[in-house]
């Protein structure tokens, strides 16, 4: 190489290999860093999102069960059996009518956290009934775990004469198992829906199993976008506003009288809990 040549190459090379000066290094980390907070809500609210999508995927699979359950046997499932120590039976009724033996992915709200997670364990010598495997451990409410989705079992209030919701107790005269034809309007009237077992916002662990709109505490949860994902007794499903979903949080009567509506199988908004 001539020799006028070599120092500009060597200096070319020093330019090209020149490392990071800090002030480089600090204004390249301070770029990634306005990046990653830029993309990080998108990409959380993009995963929220889908957890809402799979979740109303699992409500329109129990509704269409729900709704073939009912046809083939002339009623809706009840919530509870007293003579097994209160254990829900509805979830399990769906699941046997489904047919989907141990798995149970399908009563799990993919945004409810593992301990409102339903575990199919053994060990209770109990016979096959009320959908349960032989030998299956029963859902006793108040117990260590606790369920994300809820059923309406008692309509806008509890203890209405007839009772206005799906049945909440096995075999009971009154408030016992209720009939397809009874429900005045399918499309209006709440089946399931995301409970609330959150503490921080006033939930109800041991009865997560129930929704209603009696008491806050069993209120749909709205942890999908601020926004419950519902079924009704048609099979279709829906996210919905607390406000749609609880009368109290309602202003006006008309308002009101509409949300009661949505809870009762006669479509009447039994406001004053008669």
């Amino acid at each position: 190489m001539h020799p006028l040549i070599q120092p500009l190459a060597r200096a070319r090379f020093r330019r090209i290999h020149r490392a990071f000066t800090l002030i480089e290094l600090l204004v390249v980390i301070a770029i990634i860093a306005i990046l990653a907070g830029m993309l990080l809500p998108a990409l959380s609210k993009a995963k929220a999102k889908g957890l809402g999508v799979r979740c109303m995927s699992n409500l329109r699979q129990m509704g269409i069960s729900l709704v073939t359950f009912s046809d083939d046997n002339g009623f809706y499932p009840v919530g509870i059996n007293p003579a097994r120590g209160n254990s829900w039976i509805w979830p399990t009724l769906l699941r046997e009518h489904i047919g989907t033996g141990r798995n149970v992915d399908l009563f799990k709200c993919p945004a409810a956290p593992p301990q409102a997670q339903w575990r199919v364990l053994f060990g209770s010598k109990l016979p096959a009934e009320d959908g349960y495997l032989a030998d299956e451990v029963r859902l006793i409410p108040g117990s260590t775990n606790f369920m994300s989705y809820g059923y309406n079992v008692w309509g806008a209030f509890a203890g209405i004469i007839p009772n206005q919701g799906l049945g909440v107790y096995k075999g009971d005269p009154i408030a016992g198992e209720t009939k397809p034809s009874s429900i005045v309007n399918p499309t209006e009237m709440i089946a399931i829906g995301d409970s609330n077992w959150d503490l921080k916002r006033k939930g109800d662990r041991d009865w997560s199993g129930f929704i209603g709109m009696y008491e806050e505490r069993q209120w749909p949860l709205d942890l999908h976008n601020f926004r419950a994902n519902i079924l009704f007794c048609d099979g279709h499903v829906s996210a919905e506003r607390r406000t749609e979903l609880a009368a109290q949080l309602q202003k006006d009567l008309g308002p009101k009288e509409r949300v009661g509506r949505r809870w009762n199988r006669d479509n009447t908004p039994h406001l004053n809990g008669k």
